[in-house]
């Protein structure tokens, strides 16, 4: 008799409790280019800056000002997390669903969040996140966050 076999939890429909972050290894493997679509989310100061090739290709030191972790982040990033995600116009209603919950990921230093947790933060419900997020396409790398 045999036994089943449990599908790998990549392929399970998560539920309301799922975690979803951005996953930066889908962006090199996808061949998009994640400087280009970062550049998109930066506020009008910023984007003038980058315009003006006032950006440096080294890292910065950005401290998660909820768990106090040091983390290394690309200029483009760390603009977004200490200013552009700061402003009144980051996410609003006219910004797309993806692009807001890409947004929130980023502005939180892309901390895994439940779509209730994205809800909030994009002014989106919780269900039409996870509907979205939960098919068999991967929008801008964003995923189910698992361990390991």
């Amino acid at each position: 008799m045999s036994r089943p076999v449990a599908l790998p939890t990549n392929l399970a429909k998560p539920s309301s409790e799922a975690r979803y972050h951005i996953d930066y290894e889908w962006w090199q493997r996808s061949g998009q280019e994640l400087n280009l679509y970062l550049a998109e989310h930066l506020c009008e100061d910023h984007r003038v800056a980058l315009a003006a090739g006032n950006i440096s290709p080294e890292t910065v030191d950005w401290v998660d000002p909820v768990t106090g972790q040091v983390t290394q982040q690309v200029q483009l990033i760390y603009w977004l997390l200490s200013h552009c995600s700061r402003q009144p116009e980051y996410v609003t209603e006219r910004t797309s669903l993806v692009d807001g919950v890409f947004r929130v990921l980023v502005a939180t230093g892309n901390r895994p969040m439940s779509p209730a947790e994205l809800a909030r933060g994009t002014g989106r419900s919780a269900e039409t996140i996870l509907k979205t997020l939960s098919g068999k396409t991967i929008y801008k790398g964003i995923r189910v966050f698992t361990e390991g």
